[in-house]
């Protein structure tokens, strides 16, 4: 698509579109492969008479791919544009849930689709929009993120009454199909008419292939001179083995006090919830607060509701608790998507975020590991409150070691005066917007 044809689409559309059809494509994302295998896992595990481990351990190789596949939608969005990368990936990821209904009564062939969802589930992740809407987006960038991210959220409160309605009508093999079919065809609906990059770094972009380079700095120049790359994966990675950690056991970690698995399963829903609510209400603080002291403050109350949770509280305290963990969650990737256009080079913002994204990850298995670990050691959740607390206090001072942004909202690297000016306006509208 030429240049002319882009800036004549990118005319006709309000900014705001980028952001809304965003949120549509991670609705129908990669949450739902989570939604997908605790619904359906057991009338899977039921006609091919597996253990429920195998069902567990399918999930687990296609989070990891996953991960992987982050990290290579970052690199190939940062060459390619946001588009012709991602609509492939959608369709090896819808694909795969559709071929699940086909699926014989066997293991490899179960774990080779979970590689092929995997390798496809980059596109239903917030980077390719993420970058997409920190490009078109200036002084309301942390809201329009906010938006966005709501998208996450949304997908694993929709999605399971979903997933059990075409169940109860249809089978586990029609709901692959349903389900896999709407991941499909929306986000590639997307991609395909709708997700557009502003017409300058586009053709930035090209000129740089044409010089037979990458436009940006390379992620080895980054992770050698930016030392807020380390201090911004490093806060994601331990503030996300807390918040993930704590909600892959909130349920058993609730009824082992002796409360009703029902109050266990609304406090579950409550942190859910509360994650979704973050996503804009954090959006909204980042276009006005330093996004490091947002994000301090937040993740210091998710400390506090780290206590609440594992330490023995009463059933009120335990619905803040989840409230305040849910806060942290939610606040994570609006964090580091904000984050990573504040301190970065504009052309590297997809492979730093994939990369970040990629550490979200991987802290979110470690602290869902350490619990268990914790668990099966002293037959109880405590003695991980120190441990999980000191994670999040040692984010908290990764984030406060960030230093004062380092681009403008107009993706302008910014000099010392400059920088400690837009730390103090901290983008409340007074710096002038973005393309």
């Amino acid at each position: 698509m030429s240049t002319t044809t882009t800036t004549a689409q990118s005319r006709q559309l309000n900014k705001w579109w980028y952001a809304a059809t965003g949120f549509l494509t991670l609705l129908f994302g990669t949450t739902a492969v989570n939604v997908l295998f605790n619904v359906l896992g057991k009338p899977m595990s039921e006609e091919f008479g597996w253990d429920r481990s195998v069902i567990s351990n399918g999930l687990s190789i296609e989070t990891i791919l996953t991960g992987v596949s982050i990290v290579v939608l970052g690199l190939l969005v940062d060459r390619y544009g946001p588009s012709r990368p991602s609509v492939p990936m959608v369709f090896a990821f819808g694909g795969g849930l559709m071929l699940m209904a086909a699926m014989p009564d066997s293991q490899v062939a179960f774990y080779a689709l979970c590689v092929l969802i995997g390798a496809g589930a980059g596109a239903l992740n917030p980077v390719a929009h993420a970058t997409v809407v920190s490009a078109w987006f200036g002084n309301r960038r942390g809201l329009a993120l906010g938006v966005l991210m709501a998208g996450l959220g949304a997908c694993g409160v929709l999605m399971p009454y979903l997933a059990n309605w075409v169940l109860g009508l249809a089978g586990w093999r029609t709901t692959f199909v349903v389900i896999g079919a709407l991941c499909t065809l929306i986000p590639a609906a997307v991609y395909s008419f709708v997700t557009r990059m502003p017409a300058q770094h586009e053709a930035e972009r090209r000129e740089a292939r044409a010089a037979g380079r990458v436009a940006g700095e390379s992620l080895f120049s980054i992770a050698k001179n930016y030392r807020q790359f380390w201090l911004l994966a490093a806060a994601i990675f331990l503030v996300s083995s807390a918040t993930f950690g704590l909600m892959s056991q909130v349920v058993p970690m609730t009824t082992d006090k002796g409360i009703g698995r029902g109050t266990a399963v609304v406090i579950l829903s409550v942190l859910s919830l509360s994650s979704v609510l973050a996503r804009l209400v954090v959006g909204y603080l980042l276009d006005r607060v330093f996004a490091p002291i947002v994000g301090s403050v937040i993740f210091a109350l998710c400390a506090v509701g780290v206590s609440l949770l594992i330490l023995p509280t009463t059933t009120t305290l335990l619905f803040a608790g989840a409230i305040l963990v849910g806060f942290a969650l939610g606040a994570e990737g609006d964090m580091a998507a904000y984050m990573t256009s504040r301190y970065f080079p504009k052309h590297s913002y997809a492979r730093v975020l994939g990369c970040v994204y990629f550490l979200y990850a991987m802290g979110s298995a470690f602290g869902i590991f350490l619990l268990g670990q914790v668990y099966g050691a002293t037959g109880s959740y405590a003695a991980g409150a120190l441990p999980i607390v000191v994670m999040v206090v040692a984010g908290i001072a990764c984030l406060l070691g960030m230093g004062s942004y380092r681009y403008s909202l107009d993706h302008e690297e910014l000099g010392r005066s400059d920088a400690v000016t837009a730390e103090a306006r901290a983008g409340g509208g007074r710096i002038r917007q973005g393309p």
